[in-house]
């Protein structure tokens, strides 16, 4: 492998969308109803990269970000060579009074118009097969309640890849209630629901609880409460999680004093919170 290992390539990319606006008629004037195509076209030629290192590059999973991604890959380690055409209809209903989206949706998919000779090590040929299509719904059920669902699907015999729904209600900044579903074929299906709810003027109860259907077992379950005052808050959080491939569970009760405008001591429960709790601030009020 040379020492100073270095490649030069061109990368060309047309991106073109429209908005395209009608209003309502009849009883609500205030809704408005967009069409919003894009497509995006790639081309890359194939370079040889194999004397360059790969150290944190990876094929990330197929969503709307990725699907207008230049590169097959996250990371800068290899660069795919393609030849490729991204395509995807967004619509969305707006509430032009108050600027809210009532609801969104989105399809789109990749055609890819040749192979490709770059890989990762250890990965197999990609021949150029058309991408799933991935689909979007988001409905503002109220000012309060959001409902989201996503789909992935592939043509002909390959039916669903992954899919996700989730509902949150959310009727001030510090009462937040999340459920939601994710499968994930061969792999994985979920159901999870977390909270953070305030049982009296100064306490609020925090909790999530993760369960796998495929393996019949609750994943991660933690339930805490927490304190406040006007200069220090406390959190106190029991968990139970898996926390290896081996199935090997870990327990742990997590104390963090708050001082505000200071610092914390104690576990950093506040960071587990703001992971496993969609909408979660760890900001103190």
């Amino acid at each position: 492998m040379p020492d100073d290992p270095s490649r030069t390539l061109p990368i060309s990319s047309l991106d073109v969308g429209v908005i395209l606006e009608r209003q309502f008629n009849g009883t609500r004037p205030d809704r408005v109803m967009t069409l919003e195509p894009r497509m995006l076209y790639v081309h890359i030629p194939a370079r040889e990269q194999d004397d360059l290192p790969v150290f944190d590059t990876i094929t990330p999973d197929l969503n709307l970000v990725s699907l207008y991604r230049t590169n097959r890959y996250l990371g800068v380690d290899r660069i795919a060579d393609t030849d490729q055409v991204s395509v995807g209809l967004t619509s969305r209903v707006l509430d032009t009074s108050s600027g809210r989206e009532l609801v969104t949706g989105t399809i789109g998919q990749t055609r890819y118009l040749s192979a490709s000779d770059t890989t990762l090590p250890g990965e197999p040929e990609f021949l150029g097969e058309n991408s799933d299509y991935i689909a979007e719904l988001r409905f503002g059920l109220s000012q309060n309640l959001n409902f989201d669902v996503r789909h992935q699907w592939g043509e002909k015999d390959r039916g669903t890849t992954q899919s996700q729904a989730r509902l949150q209600y959310r009727p001030q900044t510090n009462k937040i209630l999340n459920l939601s579903y994710r499968f994930r074929r061969d792999s994985l299906e979920q159901g999870d629901v977390s909270w953070s709810w305030p049982i009296a003027q100064q306490w609020n109860f925090v909790g999530r609880y993760k369960y796998s259907f495929r393996e019949k077992e609750a994943l991660e379950e933690f339930f805490g409460i927490e304190y406040e005052s006007c200069c220090w808050g406390i959190r106190v959080v029991s968990r139970r999680h898996i926390s290896t491939r081996d199935g090997t569970r870990d327990s742990s009760v997590g104390l963090q004093l708050v001082l505000k405008g200071l610092s914390s001591v104690g576990t950093a429960a506040d960071k587990m919170l703001e992971r496993g709790i969609l909408g979660y601030s760890a900001d103190l009020r």
